[in-house]
């Protein structure tokens, strides 16, 4: 079945391992009759899976489903080996016509090497078919090379760059955002075009790649947008990224160092808990305005402080060390010129990040540390520890830290804490229409069918759960929270998360480097907004300057607090 390869989405992938339960919507009907089809071909028993899948195409419920294309792909080549030819064409009929009325494409050269479908080829309606869609191909194929990155655009790194790849570059940016972002609204000032045309003369003026960047990024900024950005390319890495082994954080209106990785600055007076008083002969909240925040992405005051106070704080030239005034907990001032040693993609001494940690607190209770949503090492931390965390009194599940990834590696820990289907968020994306453009109309609005999470019923936590929180939480991580919060399965503790997530649209631009621009706006699964606003934690719990000075974790310990006086059930909304 590789022709049906292309047509099958991540989200049902994931959402298919997690079916296991009694369906209560056609989303989760489809999913488990799908994959019982599935279980029953591998079996070699066609006919009972063929059964399946024709019941299934009689309810419309069914068939208007986004995956119903996925289920139609398969029944072809069950029906063949069921010994069904006839039925087999008709199906293919319908999957064809329903790729196209979907945007997708099945091509002649994928069908063809289709081996369940051998028994086929010498029949004339296979022929006919394949000669059809090998007519299609060209076509399809030319309209696609229009949406993927060309070289005449995607060139490749060169110090200096041509007046025609800059100008390129910002058009390709600004009309990718024109036809695919979806906030325009919360950034009612931007003049988009007028933008545009202003931002014409400063790229033509750059003279370098790493001037022609710098003005980019500024661009992207404009939208004020956390999954929209321009990346310069890797080569500039120590010219715009580099920075020192330091992290830092602004805490009760103080920018803080909150971690110091190479000793040797400590012998300079630098300590977790020293605050930075200036920067290159500048205060510091001067300098992180001036220097930094034009840079930044992001639409949340949580989110931009993280970003302008935090990792982007201190990055620049690895050819400049930079220069800092520090405060200590006595109070005296000491200058210090610290080296940007670290850079993306390299080794440093900043300490790797666990993915998921595991342990056992103090009083029965389970902690989960997870990261990040990249792939599924917390969902398989607490899978491998599921044996101790059933046993505790109560969990914590730390995704303070946590920048995103994919949101079903996030859902399928949320599948171990219910024994009910879980609601999945809502979403919509721009739906353009040329042709309602050329009658005077404006784009409307996709909004996604509604869909769910099964329950894992191999594991079940089913006592407290209380979830750590920060304004560093973001993307993947929020969509996580946000169906933890709407299943009120538990009390969220720490701080207002990030504001942003959604679906990146990723392409090249000249000189090697890549842009992203949202393209999805989430909400709950009710409808409430979360995207551009953050989710406000139940129990409000930020670090102090004394806090960080102490080494104190206060969240976790208000959560460890709640959990041995019982309070755990989350506030009324």
């Amino acid at each position: 079945m590789k022709w049906l390869l292309a047509l099958i989405t991540l989200c049902f992938v994931s959402a298919a391992s997690l079916a296991q339960s009694t369906a209560t919507t056609p989303e989760q009907t489809l999913q488990q009759q799908m994959a019982q089809a599935r279980s029953l071909s591998e079996k070699h028993s066609y006919a009972e899976a063929a059964a399946i899948l024709e019941k299934l195409s009689a309810d419309p419920q069914i068939t208007a489903l986004p995956n119903w294309r996925n289920a139609l792909g398969m029944m072809p080549d069950i029906e063949v080996l069921a010994g069904r030819p006839d039925q087999a064409f008709a199906t293919l009929q319908q999957a064809i016509e329903l790729a196209e009325d979907r945007g997708d494409h099945i091509s002649a050269d994928d069908l063809g090497k289709d081996d369940d479908l051998a028994s086929l080829r010498n029949d004339p309606r296979y022929q006919q078919l394949l000669a059809r869609l090998a007519k299609d191909d060209a076509l399809w194929k030319r309209q696609a090379a229009l949406w993927q990155d060309d070289p005449a655009i995607a060139t490749p790194y060169k110090p200096v760059l041509t007046e025609d790849e800059k100008v390129a570059g910002l058009s390709k940016f600004w009309s990718e955002a024109r036809f695919n972002f979806p906030f325009f609204a919360r950034v009612p000032d931007l003049d988009w075009d007028r933008e545009y045309m202003e931002y014409l003369p400063q790229v033509q003026a750059a003279q370098t790649t790493a001037d022609y960047y710098r003005v980019m990024m500024r661009f992207a900024a404009s939208l004020r947008d956390g999954h929209t950005a321009v990346a310069a390319p890797n080569e500039l890495n120590g010219t715009l990224y580099a920075a020192p082994p330091l992290n830092t954080q602004l805490v009760e209106e103080k920018v803080l160092i909150t971690g110091v990785y190479d000793p040797a600055l400590t012998a300079h007076g630098i300590r977790v808990g020293t605050e930075i008083v200036s920067i290159d002969d500048k205060p510091v909240r001067e300098y992180a305005e001036t220097n930094v925040s034009p840079y930044v992405n992001g639409f949340t005051p949580q989110d931009r402080n993280s970003r302008v106070y935090g990792f982007m704080l201190l990055r620049g030239p690895n050819t400049e060390p930079v220069q800092l005034t520090i405060r200590d907990a006595s109070g005296q001032m000491i200058p210090v010129s610290v080296h940007r040693d670290c850079e993306p993609s390299s080794k440093c001494v900043w300490p790797a990040n666990e993915h998921a940690q595991f342990k056992m607190l103090p009083g029965n209770i389970a902690y989960l540390a997870v990261n990040e949503f990249v792939d599924d090492s917390g969902a398989k931390t607490m899978r491998d520890n599921f044996a101790s965390i059933a046993q505790a009194k109560a969990l914590i599940i730390d995704v303070r830290k946590n920048g995103g990834g994919n949101s079903m590696n996030g859902f399928s820990i949320l599948s171990m804490l219910t024994d009910k289907p879980i609601q999945g968020f809502s979403g919509k994306t721009l739906d353009y229409k040329p042709d309602v453009r050329a009658q005077g109309g404006t784009p409307g609005w996709f909004k996604e069918p509604a869909w769910a999470v099964s329950p894992d019923p191999a594991h079940f936590y089913a006592k407290p759960v209380i979830l750590l929180v920060s304004a560093r939480t973001y993307s993947a991580a929020e969509d996580f929270i946000a169906l933890f919060d709407a299943m009120r399965r538990g009390t969220l503790v720490g701080e207002t998360t990030g504001g942003s997530t959604g679906q990146p649209l990723s392409f090249k631009l000249p000189g090697g480097g890549s842009a992203e621009i949202c393209t999805r706006d989430v909400a709950y699964p009710d409808g409430r907004v979360f995207e551009g606003v953050g989710i406000p934690p139940q129990v409000k719990v930020s670090p102090t300057v004394s806090d960080i000075r102490q080494g104190r974790d206060a969240a976790l310990e208000r959560a460890i607090e709640m959990l041995q006086e019982g309070s755990t059930e989350p506030a009324s909304k």
